[in-house]
């Protein structure tokens, strides 16, 4: 199992392999959250415009299918 260690400025640096399987770039960004004494870490959702029903532009968040179905 990878691991990780927490700066003294509270920057955690996440293994080379994990950020290449999951597509995280130097941009990237994480959503944080808490259970417990777990620290859930997910990936922001890319948005994709789309055009509402008026026929403006609107932004939708792109959901991979593990997420729709419970996954990480």
């Amino acid at each position: 199992m990878p691991r990780a260690k927490v700066d003294n400025r509270g920057r955690i640096s996440i293994p080379a392999s994990l950020r290449r399987e999951l597509g995280l770039d130097d941009e990237g960004e994480l959503f944080v959250e808490r259970e417990g004494a777990k620290l859930i870490l997910r990936k922001v959702a890319v948005e994709i415009p789309t055009v509402n029903s008026r026929g403006g532009w609107k932004k939708k968040p792109v959901v991979t299918a593990s997420e729709v179905l419970g996954g990480p």
